[in-house]
């Protein structure tokens, strides 16, 4: 089995596959903070807020998430091989057809089964993750550690959207008539949970981006009514003026996400000279260059996907989801240095 044939796996699978990754990338993000010196638990809530024992140190809570990442890919890695053993078997051997309700019944079930498994796995093993998780539309300004950690779990949920919509559309063929759109609704709900959450900070702080980052998430639910409108009217899809419509809504999201990334949560205003004082930066200057320029190709593969006249990828099918998974952990990486070096200077 070859690395593409095990990544571009089948659909409703690929979320699976994707948290998992998400998992290992949280490990590498540690180990690369943890060698800059940057302390995690200055800036990420890593207790509950009543807990009043010392925060464990970077390195700590670095050993701690392989030991969760070798657990988890234990139990998951297998469980996708067979899974793609059995999709593959159903595709090309017609005596498993034969199977009829049953081989359906499993193929839909078994990714199902494996998500509620990473799901619980997490909400067990990080208390702060299952705390912040069940207030997360009603994040917490103060202290900043606690919004840190609110910020990079709802954010990081934008990034499964799209992964997300596969999933409930094939999972939901289970429960419900495929054309029920329930899948797009619920797929709205990171995109709406970040729109509630800067507005009530913005109630709360007063701070004027905070509009502008309302902005920015609401710029994505055009892109879930284009989806949902050429669902149904499915005669649009070969419209030049509707591909122009859906192209726009896409551009202008990823511009706006993009400066809005670069310059506000990475805050570094100048593309060129970056910040101000070189004191102010953990990582070496030509650092900080590749991450704007492989954040911009990654931000925008959809649009080269397009100029490029391929059919929906470049190299396997669902490539743009892993894409963003990996840019998204490029996000994290600056933000929470950023973070860093923004914090107060703690009293002497």
């Amino acid at each position: 089995m070859g690395i593409l044939e095990f990544l571009s796996c089948p659909v409703p699978q690929r979320l699976n596959l994707l948290i998992l990754g998400g998992i290992w990338l949280w490990y590498g993000i540690l180990l690369l903070l943890n060698s800059h010196k940057i302390h995690v638990s200055t800036i990420l809530q890593i207790r509950l807020p009543h807990d009043m024992n010392p925060a464990p140190t970077t390195g700590h809570i670095t050993r701690n998430v392989r030991g969760f990442a070798l657990k988890v890919s234990r139990i998951v890695i297998p469980l996708h091989i067979i899974t793609l053993m059995l999709f593959q078997q159903y595709q090309h051997d017609e005596s498993a057809k034969e199977w009829g309700t049953t081989i359906h019944f499993i193929l839909h079930v078994f990714p199902l089964l494996q998500l509620v498994i990473l799901l619980a796995f997490i909400i067990y093993e990080s208390v702060i993750v299952k705390y912040a998780v069940k207030r997360l539309p009603l994040i917490e300004p103060q202290p900043p550690q606690l919004r840190n950690v609110y910020i990079l779990l709802s954010d990081s949920l934008t990034s499964f959207t799209r992964p997300l919509i596969d999933f409930l559309l094939f999972t939901s063929l289970l429960f419900s008539d495929p054309h029920t759109n329930i899948d797009l609704f619920l797929s709205s709900i990171p995109s709406l949970i970040r729109i509630f959450q800067c507005l009530r900070e913005f109630k709360l702080v007063g701070h004027k981006s905070l509009i502008g980052n309302t902005l920015k998430y609401t710029c994505n639910l055009p892109i879930l009514v284009c989806t949902w409108y050429s669902r149904v009217h499915p005669e649009l899809l070969s419209s030049s003026k509707f591909k122009f419509i859906q192209v726009t809504c896409l551009f202008i999201n990823s511009t706006f996400s993009y400066i809005w990334d670069i310059k506000m949560d990475w805050t570094l205003p100048k593309f060129i000279t970056l910040r101000h004082g070189r004191k102010k930066m953990i990582f070496r200057e030509y650092f900080y260059h590749i991450a704007i320029l492989t954040n911009l190709v990654l931000r925008f593969w959809w649009l080269w996907v397009v100029l490029g006249n391929y059919s929906k990828y470049v190299f396997f099918d669902g490539e743009l989801q892993y894409l963003e998974i990996i840019r998204r952990a490029q996000w994290v990486i600056f933000k929470l240095e950023s973070e860093y070096v923004s914090r107060p200077s703690p009293k002497l």
